[in-house]
């Protein structure tokens, strides 16, 4: 009887739950997470690498940098893999000293994140206002030593931890409501006083994280003293620039910790919404801290690119030789605002996982409800694909240029892009036209709508979009290629390809390009609009002859997601073609922009507009993510 009292107040393994609620979806939000792993073990390693490889490198501030990137990869490595375990085979079971084990090392590398982070503050206290002193205090040794002091740091504060929760028992159960065990997860199972164990945590989190960050808080109160004292504004910004990138990491690691502290302590909040805000505070500063050094610190992206062999300049370089041949291409961001590129891409980057996340969502929604397997609603995940391909067309060298200056693309790779971003283009135009052909049957002809729109049909009519977008585009590069270029790198207008773009730099006669481009835009873009205009007048006919008012708003009702769709898609068309040709003087930022918005927004909007507009695909949308509501 002893014996079975044991076994069940003190279990030998423990059942991790996942995310509550959300258990039917955790196969998605694996998604995620296992992109987020991939990008952290990908950057940190490299980091470690370029920083290893690269002897001008050899200085604290990296050598810290390669300390913070060891700890971010234990700590990811410590949770991500049990996670993936239980959201892609339900396997949450682990024994009480692995899950010992994942608490003292998930706690003490993060002790020691917030004590790198504190090491590299002092060590732009030292560099900022005591320059002559910097080299002579921070010296190789005295690194190794500041080092070791955090790990011992960390490993001595949280060695207790797993000691104190072996012999508590657990008499509320062996289930975890979390994706890994914490401390605070499993003292909510036991029915004994903890108290001496709380009051131990709390302090171990006051003398390393509370006051790690009052020791950085005062570091940077005497930088900025020391910086406001220099004499000319270009210093003042040179120095506050060095610790741009630091400043970064530290807002990184603290705000998502600040906003966990709050919601568990003060707000009335789902215990998913808890979990994941947990796992975002473990998860996303190993994944953006070597992105934000890669991106801010020139030393790193040399020595990235020296790695991949990757050539960069800054100016093209023209010849007059008539020696010809396959020319490399530059690409433009924003001209007169490189500096400012990093900053850029925050916005371009958020389009792009919202433009991924929307569309992935429209279509796992359609696929996973039968009531959607309607024409309507396959030709919204047409049109979601379609999104999707555009996005991905133009996200490698947009981002690549942003973040890493990576501006030349050779002309294979640059006739690839063009020939994969007209495509999509032209292919959301035809969707859109099929979209007003469908809801021109659905009104005008609603007896005949099942025997028309069969799933043949809706085939027939998908595989005839792509083959006419693919077709019609498919001799754009072959006719660039037969062009000749001056020898060199050549200077393009945007950060992606175009055909009209590459087209003026040939030095050939492109007339026949010239006309054939113009022929494809009034077979496509010209003609489908005008069939679009040609099936709204014929749906807007039928609606007002419609007796009863409530009948005709219900019919106009169903055509507003589309129309909305139809304006966002042609409206920057419009726009584009007026500036490019009227617009001659206006600042190249203007065009770059909104050529930016014509390729960026339709993809991030349109799934937007049918999950407002759109009871079906809304409720999906709910069910989907396991939350029952009414949708009035």
């Amino acid at each position: 009887m002893l014996a079975s009292n044991w076994t069940l107040l003190h279990p030998s393994t423990f059942i991790l739950v996942g995310i509550p609620g959300l258990q039917d979806v955790q196969i998605w939000i694996s998604i995620p997470f296992c992109c987020l792993y991939i990008l952290t073990l990908l950057g940190n390693c490299l980091l470690l690498v370029v920083v290893k490889r690269e002897p001008s490198l050899h200085e604290p501030m990296y050598l810290f940098l390669c300390m913070l990137a060891g700890a971010d990869l234990v700590v990811t490595t410590t949770i991500v893999p049990k996670i993936l375990s239980i959201f892609w085979f339900g396997h949450g079971s682990i024994h009480i000293n692995g899950c010992l084990a994942q608490i003292f090392l998930l706690h003490s590398f993060s002790t020691m994140e917030s004590g790198f982070i504190l090491a590299m503050a002092f060590d732009r206290y030292m560099a900022i206002c005591k320059p002559l002193r910097h080299a002579a205090v921070l010296t190789n040794d005295v690194v190794a030593k500041m080092g070791l002091a955090i790990v011992l740091r960390g490993a001595i504060l949280l060695s207790p931890h797993p000691f104190l929760l072996k012999w508590l028992p657990y008499c509320r159960g062996n289930v975890i409501l979390h994706t890994y065990c914490e401390f605070m997860a499993l003292m909510k199972l036991t029915c004994v006083d903890t108290g001496a164990e709380r009051a131990y945590s709390l302090l171990v989190a006051f003398l390393t994280g509370g006051l790690d960050l009052v020791l950085i808080i005062v570091s940077y109160i005497l930088i900025f003293q020391a910086v406001f004292q220099l004499p000319s504004k270009e210093a003042r910004v040179k120095s506050l620039g060095t610790c741009g990138s630091h400043a970064c990491v530290i807002l990184v690691f603290y705000t998502p910790v600040f906003f966990s502290f709050l919601t568990h302590r003060f707000g009335h909040v789902a215990a998913h919404v808890h979990i994941l805000v947990a796992n975002i505070y473990l998860l996303l500063p190993p994944m953006m801290n070597p992105i934000i050094y890669g991106v801010r610190t020139k030393r790193i992206q040399q020595g990235l690119f020296k790695i991949f062999c990757v050539k960069t300049r800054i100016m093209p370089t023209l010849s007059n030789s008539s020696d010809f041949s396959p020319p490399t291409f530059m690409l433009m961001g924003f001209p007169g605002l490189e500096m400012y590129h990093h900053w850029i891409s925050v916005p371009f980057c958020t389009i792009y996982l919202m433009a991924l996340l929307g569309n992935s969502t429209i279509l796992f929604v359609i696929k996973t409800n039968p009531s959607l397997h309607q024409p309507m609603y396959v030709l919204l995940s047409m049109l979601a694909i379609t999104d999707l391909g555009l996005s991905i067309s133009t996200l490698p060298t947009v981002l690549g240029l942003f973040w890493f200056n990576v501006r030349e693309i050779d002309f294979n790779a640059c006739a690839t892009q063009l020939f994969f971003i007209h495509t999509f283009s032209f292919m959301e135009s035809s969707v859109l036209l099929a979209m007003a052909f469908d809801r021109y049957i659905a009104i005008c002809n609603p007896l005949r709508y099942s025997s028309i729109l069969t799933n043949s049909a809706l085939v027939k009519i998908g595989l005839a979009i792509a083959a006419r977008s693919s077709g019609i585009v498919l001799p754009t590069p072959w006719l660039l290629r037969m062009y000749k270029y001056p020898r060199g790198t050549l200077l393009l207008s945007h950060s992606f390809c175009l055909h009209q773009d590459v087209l003026k730099l040939s030095c050939s006669d492109s007339r026949v390009s010239s006309v054939y481009g113009l022929c494809v835009v009034l077979c496509t873009l010209v003609i489908d609009s005008l069939l679009i205009l040609l099936s709204y007048m014929k749906i807007i006919k039928t609606i007002t002859v419609i007796a009863s008012r409530e009948e005709r708003l219900k019919a106009f009702d169903t055509c507003v997601s589309h129309i909305c769709v139809v304006l966002i898609f042609f409206i920057p068309v419009i726009g584009v073609s007026m500036i490019h040709r009227f617009g001659r003087h206006i600042s190249p930022v203007a065009h770059i922009l909104m050529a930016n918005v014509y390729l960026l927004i339709p993809p991030v909007l349109n799934p937007i507009v049918y999950s407002v507009k759109t009871q079906p695909i809304q409720k999906g949308i709910l069910m989907a993510f396991g939350k029952k509501r009414t949708i009035h």
